[in-house]
């Protein structure tokens, strides 16, 4: 239910789907698994998990290993020479008022740009947002519960997480 859920957002993305880079369905499948596998084990430890995702030798999606990293950190693996990565990937960790993690950070959109790749980030309260590196823009592909939640989470007053951000956006609201 939550992949058709989560489906269906990506389509009413539309500032999203009309963009040349946006991410293909098989991409989009592939994130939502590895994601609804990982969520649950990045609140049990409080900790971000990180990766690549790419194509192998063999032209299939697949990812590098999974690195644990810190409460609002994650350092990702050795990027592997016999993989087209194309994107990296990483939780944000457990819900922490003291975070802005309903968001990616100015940070996880410099690396993935400095990488030359997109990426994807969920969010404890269950968001998936997509980063394209190439316009430095951040994108709501479903929206909160789409993938698995924090226990502890409580959500932003209705309207205050806006579908799309640029990375000046991004950048504003850190400094609120």
């Amino acid at each position: 239910m939550r992949f058709l859920k989560a489906a269906a957002c990506i389509l009413c993305a539309t500032s999203m789907t009309a963009h040349a880079e946006a991410p293909d369905g098989a991409e989009f499948a592939f994130v939502i698994k590895i994601f609804e596998k990982i969520q649950e084990q990045s609140f049990a430890a409080n900790r971000e998990l990180c990766g690549y995702l790419g194509y192998g030798p063999d032209g299939e999606l697949m990812t590098t290993r999974i690195n644990r990293g810190e409460e609002a950190a994650c350092y990702l693996p050795t990027w592997p020479a016999k993989m087209d990565v194309i994107a990296s990937f990483h939780t944000h960790s457990t819900y922490n008022p003291d975070y802005n993690s309903e968001l990616p950070s100015s940070t996880d959109m410099e690396s993935d740009e400095d990488s030359g790749i997109d990426g994807w980030v969920a969010t404890p309260g269950g968001r998936l947002w997509y980063i394209d590196s190439s316009e430095m823009m951040a994108y709501q592909v479903c929206g909160a519960g789409c993938l698995p939640q924090d226990p502890n989470f409580v959500d932003e007053p209705a309207g205050a997480i806006k579908p799309s951000y640029t990375y000046r956006g991004i950048l504003k609201s850190e400094s609120q």
